[in-house]
């Protein structure tokens, strides 16, 4: 999933961009691509300025299953936190906050 979501944000990426975001080697890139394309997910084609590169773009399919990924941990967060009380909520609210800005 984390894979396809880059692909997603991207639009249009090369597999040494891929591996670069993923922080792993071309050819492990490759090996997740190969079965993001056997599920129809993802397609590659080659780069129309060079021939050599490899240009990777998610399908309507892969689409799809991003957003019911998407939707999915939406509902598993909901149920989990749901058990917290309303203070615990607010701070958790917080920390969460000051993760995603240390992140950027």
């Amino acid at each position: 999933m984390g894979l396809l979501n880059i692909v997603a944000k991207e639009k249009k990426s090369r597999v040494v961009q891929l591996a670069e975001c993923m922080e792993v080697k071309s050819s492990a890139i490759t090996v997740m691509l190969d079965r993001l394309e056997a599920l129809g997910f993802i397609k590659r084609e080659t780069d129309g300025s060079d021939r050599r590169a490899v240009v990777v773009t998610i399908t309507e399919q892969g689409q799809q299953i991003l957003e019911e990924g998407h939707f999915r941990s939406k509902q598993l967060l909901a149920e989990h936190l749901s058990i917290l009380k309303p203070e615990e909520l607010q701070k958790f609210a917080e920390y969460y906050r000051m993760i995603e800005e240390q992140e950027r």
